[in-house]
C-alpha cells in the first residue's frame, strides 16, 4: 500500500512537469495559499519568507510560525515548515526549516534572512537557503540558493512588491533550481477589505497572474479567496487572530488533481508597535 502511494505521487508530480524539485519552488504558507498565492505585496507574517523576504521587517516582536500541507491528500508529498523571526533596531533575522517528501525522497531547506528598512517607505530583504536532496539508495546533495525582495508603500492604502528567486542559479548535480521573478500590488480599497494582485514568473515557464482578497470580519476573524491562471486553480481560506498568535487554513483546488488543505499556526512571543510601514491589514 505505502508504495502504490508512492508511485502515485511520482505519476503527479510528472503530470505537474514544472520543476525537477517540488518544495523548492513549492508555495507555502495558508494565509497567502487561501488568496490565491498572493502575497508579495502584503509579506508581513512569517510567509514571507517564502514570497518576499523584504515584508519580514514588518514584523515587530519574535515571532514563531509553522506549516503544513499535504498536497492533493497525498502523505509522501508533504510539506513542513517551520520559522522564527527576531526584530531588533538594526533589522530583522529570521530562520527557517522546511521538508519535504518522505524517507524515499526527501528535499530539505535551511534558511537565514535579514531584512530592514531603507529611509521610512522601502524596505528590503535577503535570503540564503541551504536546500538539500535525498534520494535513498541513490545518494544525497546540496547547494546554496540566494533571494531577495523589496517593498514600497506609496501611499497609505497602496504597497508594491518585488521579489526573485534563486538569483545566483544554484545547481544540485548538474539540475537548475527554479528561478523565479515576481512583483504584486497590495490595494485596501476599504475598511477591512485588501485585494492582491501579482504577476510570477518562472523563467522556464509561462507567466502566471494571480488574484486575491481578504476581507475582516468581527476584528478576529478573516475570510479569503484567490486564484491563479498558470496552472489553473482556485483557493479560499480563513484565519482566526486570538491576539497573540492566528491560525490559519486555505483549500485550493486543481482541475485534474483534485483539492489541497493547508494549516498555518503563529505565535507572536510579546506584541509591540507596529513597524512604519506595516500596511495592518493583519
Amino acid at each position: 500500500m505505502r508504495y502504490r502511494k508512492i508511485i502515485q505521487a511520482i505519476v503527479i508530480l510528472l503530470f505537474l512537469s514544472r520543476t525537477v524539485f517540488a518544495s523548492f519552488d513549492t508555495k507555502k504558507g495558508a494565509r497567502p495559499l487561501g488568496m490565491g498565492g498572493t502575497f508579495v505585496a502584503v509579506a508581513n507574517t512569517g510567509d514571507a519568507m517564502y514570497y518576499n523576504p523584504a515584508g519580514l521587517w514588518q514584523i515587530g516582536n519574535p515571532y514563531a510560525q509553522a506549516y503544513y500541507s499535504a498536497p492533493f491528500n497525498l502523505k509522501d508529498l508533504g510539506t513542513t515548515a517551520f520559522n522564527f523571526t527576531y526584530p531588533s533596531s538594526f533589522g530583522n533575522g529570521t530562520i527557517n526549516f522546511e521538508s519535504y517528501g518522505s524517507d524515499l525522497y526527501r528535499e530539505t531547506t535551511f534558511g537565514l534572512a535579514f531584512s530592514r528598512s531603507f529611509r521610512e517607505k522601502l524596505i528590503y530583504g535577503v535570503v540564503l537557503n541551504y536546500d538539500h536532496l535525498n534520494i535513498k539508495d541513490a545518494g544525497s546533495a546540496g547547494t546554496i540558493g540566494c533571494d531577495m525582495g523589496l517593498m514600497f508603500r506609496p501611499h497609505e492604502m497602496v504597497t508594491l512588491g518585488f521579489a526573485a528567486r534563486n538569483i545566483n542559479r544554484p545547481k544540485i548535480e548538474g539540475d537548475a533550481l527554479p528561478q523565479t521573478f515576481s512583483m504584486g500590488t497590495g490595494i485596501r480599497m476599504i475598511d477591512h477589505l485588501l485585494l492582491n494582485v501579482d504577476v510570477y514568473k518562472d523563467i522556464k515557464f509561462p507567466t502566471d497572474v494571480r488574484f486575491g482578497a481578504e476581507y475582516q470580519f468581527f476584528e478576529k476573524l478573516f475570510l479569503r479567496v484567490g486564484m491563479a491562471r498558470e496552472p489553473s486553480l482556485f483557493s479560499a481560506g480563513l484565519g482566526f487572530d486570538f491576539g497573540k498568535g492566528a491560525v490559519d487554513y486555505a483549500i485550493y483546488s486543481h482541475p485534474d488533481l483534485g483539492v489541497t488543505h493547508a494549516v498555518s499556526a503563529s505565535f507572536h512571543i510579546k506584541r509591540l508597535p507596529a513597524r512604519v510601514i506595516k500596511s495592518n491589514y493583519r
